[in-house]
């Protein structure tokens, strides 16, 4: 148990990175956001934003930086590769819990002031928007876990196969993507898709789909580090 406790100490050791910077990019996106909508002196327009965004991209990126750059130096340690994802799961695990709950606290925020005092929704979806308090929490930490693991599996692809891995996965993902595109046009499911899409609710599509796709994610970064080369 020490020695994954002892992951996340490693990683906090460069707190502005981890931190810092994703906390900056969001707050400066925020700040951007408010200032442009407060200059448009009250026009009639949809003051919603997807700077939001920002930190989840930030959190995306630190994953990836975790296996490449701190994943050598923790099995240089002595640190065993289970400890390690372990250390990791607990780490981003924690972070996507208090990102969470500070995103929360500004929704309400947001939500509570009319949008900064000048209708600018920035924390919220509103197409997105799920009134449960719960669901509205896990609706901010379940993407993160998601991103988390998908920037995990991603380094650890290229660790464990270097750069044909890379170019293979690059490319086993266009082409489904690409089948997929070529066989809804083909079918005319376009129509379909946008109506399942719609029918969604807010619970699903930031809870429910991201839940279902992370833990896949979270098993196969487990099962690739274990023979993953520093």
């Amino acid at each position: 148990m020490n020695r994954v406790l002892t992951v996340p100490r490693l990683q906090f050791v460069a707190w502005p990175s981890v931190v810092g910077w994703p906390w900056a990019i969001l707050s400066l996106s925020f700040l951007i956001n408010l200032a442009f909508f407060a200059s448009m002196d009250g026009r009639d327009i949809e003051q919603t934003t997807g700077g939001l965004a920002s930190i989840y991209v930030m959190m995306f990126i630190a994953c990836i930086n975790v296996i490449t750059q701190d994943f050598p130096f923790a099995i240089g340690l002595g640190i065993s590769r289970r400890s390690f994802y372990l250390g990791n799961v607990f780490s981003f695990g924690a972070q996507a819990v208090v990102y969470a709950g500070l995103l929360y606290l500004l929704a309400v925020i947001e939500e509570a002031t009319g949008g900064w005092g000048v209708g600018l929704t920035f924390f919220g979806i509103p197409f997105l928007w799920v009134e449960n308090p719960v669901l509205r929490f896990l609706g901010f930490a379940i993407p993160f876990l998601l991103l988390g693991f998908l920037g995990i599996a991603i380094a650890l692809v290229f660790k464990r196969w270097g750069v044909n891995g890379m170019l293979t996965l690059s490319t086993a993902t266009l082409v489904v993507i690409g089948g997929a595109v070529v066989l809804a046009t083909w079918r005319g499911w376009w129509s379909a898709i946008g109506d399942w899409f719609a029918d969604q609710s807010g619970a699903a599509l930031l809870v429910g789909w991201p839940a279902l796709f992370t833990l896949p994610l979270a098993v196969a970064s487990y099962l690739i580090i274990r023979r993953a080369t520093p």
